[in-house]
């Protein structure tokens, strides 16, 4: 697909809000992943997998979730079989709130972790992307909020204190009071 496209597929998938304009949309992403679902081209590959996550997506704005569920993994499985790791692990987080927002704690958590494996593939150990993901895993398994690591810079749950105010900080302030 052209550039052009992929652009024009996003704001239809963000700007549809009734039923049948999500359902309109749908079909787009449908006709897109039937084209090229069975190309031996690697970019074909991505589109088709990229088509299935916002399929995803649009799924679970159609309050479908066994179908949002199964879009998602495939989306995954269509990536990591074309080596795209990176692709593969931002599916794995989507995936992750998404059952993380009907409360399907245990699969949000299994998700997260398969982040981190994607990610490792692609990064390699060590990487600041890599250890971000870990951060927002142990967050996860503390708190059982889904965050991002940027913004997890004072977190009394994780002990993270970037910014060296200290913990007690907040006692003191009410004894303060």
């Amino acid at each position: 697909m052209q550039p052009e496209t992929y652009t024009l597929m996003h704001r239809m998938y963000c700007v549809a809000s009734s039923k049948s304009e999500i359902e309109i949309v749908l079909r787009r992403f449908k006709e897109i992943f039937d084209a090229t679902k069975n190309s031996g081209k690697r970019d074909d590959q991505f589109d088709a997998a990229w088509a299935l996550s916002c399929t995803a997506g649009l799924y679970a704005r159609l309050c479908e979730p066994y179908l949002a569920e199964q879009s998602y993994r495939e989306a995954i499985k269509l990536f990591d079989k074309n080596r795209m790791a990176m692709n593969a692990a931002t599916i794995c987080v989507a995936l992750a709130t998404f059952f993380w927002e009907q409360g399907r704690i245990h699969e949000a958590e299994a998700m997260l972790k398969q982040n981190i494996v994607y990610l490792i593939r692609h990064w390699g150990s060590g990487n600041r992307h890599v250890l971000a993901a870990e951060e927002e895993l142990m967050h996860f398994q503390l708190t059982e909020q889904i965050i991002e690591a940027s913004r997890h810079r004072w977190c009394k749950a994780c002990n993270v204190d970037d910014y060296g105010v200290g913990f007690d900080f907040e006692d003191t302030d009410k004894a303060e009071r």
